[in-house]
Order: C-alpha cells, then structure tokens, then sequence
C-alpha cells in the first residue's frame, strides 16, 4: 500500500491482513526498513492482528527526506495511523524498535488512544544518545554542540525537544518498554527513566540479560515470545474486566 502524509510524502508500506478490527503498526529502527518487522508481525498475525510494516520517510521505498530519529517520522505514524482509521480499525496499536520508537513517543500528544504500544529500545533523550555513541568510540562530548546545532536546523526544533522521556506522561494506553541491560547505546537508568515516566495505569519493564543494541527477538525468541504474549494476554483480562483505569494494576518485570 502507499500512504500520504500530511506534509506531502508518499510512504510504502505492507498491509498483513488479520483481523479487521485491530492491528499494530510497526516502526523500523534508523537504517533499516520494514523488513526489520517480518518476524513480529508473523507472531502478531498468529494472533489475530493485522499489521502495517511501514517504510519511514528517508528508508527503505518511501519518498526520499532527511532522517530525524523520530521527530518528522512521528508524522509518517500520524499518516499510518490515520489510514489504519479510514479502513474501519478500531482498535491500533504501535510497535517500535530503537528510532521506531521513538517515533510512537513523539507522536504520543497527537495520538493519544493506541490500542498498546511496545518500545524495544527506546533513547531517552536525543543528548545521551549521542554522548552514548560518542563514548563508544572515545570521541569527545565537546562534538555534541555542533551536532545540536545541525539537528535544530533540520528539523526545525530544539534538541530540548527531542526527548523521548518528556512525551511519556502521554502515554495513557498499556505500554512494554523493553531493552537489553548491557546497551552501550542505552543504559539501563535512561531505560527505567522512560518507564517512571510513563503515565500508564497498566505497563510493563524488562530488560533481556546481557542484551546489546539488537534484535531480541532474533536472540531471545522464547523469553521475547511469553514475555509480549503475557503483555497481551494482561491488556484482554483487563479489558474483560473492563475496570476504572484506577484499579488498573502496574506491572514491572525486572531483568
């Protein structure tokens, strides 16, 4: 399928046919594309979900713009969402890996009633994420400004904007944030950071032992299966039980 966005992009993406009522759209992590999601949305279509698998601007077969880790791409969220809409969907949620989601993140104060949503590995802020990546390679932190300088003009908007954890007082909906405990990209305290700043009466925290910046899924596939099963499997009892979003139990699993 093709999707329009409301900046003016054509966006390719596939529509996996599942349920008519409910599906999950999947955001590719920076340098990839929607094949990154193949497998997820296999596990996903077992149970009954439709999926999107969605090319973000500047990837894969999608008009060509400047990749923004997340900021522009939450409007290619906006778009998919939109269009998931218009075909009788009453239920979407969002999955995403890395820049993917950060993608649902930003896109959080304009879509607020997500079915779910899934974070794998998810930078807090755009500023330690750089300095993360710096300190991998011993490069000084000094680089930084000129990099802020050059994303500013980018994307039009403050580094201060670009992060991540601000957004996740939006985040209402039930939501997994996952990531591996040895990320040099990401640790682990930015990690729970998003997740204590999360607003969701139902969630979810796990960390995948030893777990770099990668594919859990590919690595863990049994703890990656029972632990997003059990995610969905709470969202139905609560569902059934249809209770006050008071009486919603918080859920955190550790590493």
């Amino acid at each position: 399928v093709r999707i329009r966005t409301g900046d003016g992009l054509t966006l390719a993406a596939w529509l996996v046919k599942g349920n008519p009522d409910q599906a999950v759209i999947f955001l590719h992590g920076i340098t990839a594309n929607r094949r990154q999601g193949i497998s997820r949305a296999a596990f996903y279509q077992e149970l009954g979900y439709s999926v999107l698998l969605l090319d973000a601007r500047g990837s894969g077969e999608s008009d060509s713009a400047p990749v923004t880790i997340g900021w522009t791409e939450r409007k290619d969220l906006i778009a998919a969402y939109a269009f998931l809409r218009e075909r009788g969907y009453k239920r979407i949620a969002a999955h995403g890996i890395s820049m993917g989601a950060a993608t649902i993140a930003y896109a959080l104060p304009e879509i607020q009633d997500f079915d779910f949503i899934v974070l794998e590995s998810c930078y807090d802020t755009l500023d330690n994420a750089w300095r993360n990546r710096l300190a991998m390679f011993n490069v000084p932190h000094a680089i930084t400004l000129p990099m802020r300088l050059f994303m500013h003009a980018r994307t039009g908007a403050p580094v201060r904007r670009l992060q991540p954890v601000d957004y996740m007082p939006y985040c209402t909906m039930p939501a997994l944030i996952m990531a591996g405990d040895a990320e040099p990209e990401l640790k682990a305290e930015e990690t729970q950071d998003i997740f204590d700043r999360c607003a969701a009466p139902l969630k979810r925290l796990h960390f995948f032992k030893d777990g770099r910046h990668e594919n859990f899924l590919g690595r863990y596939p049994d703890e990656f299966h029972e632990l997003l099963s059990g995610f969905l499997n709470d969202i139905e009892e609560h569902r059934a039980k249809s209770p006050s979003r008071s009486e919603l139990e918080t859920v955190s699993i550790g590493s």
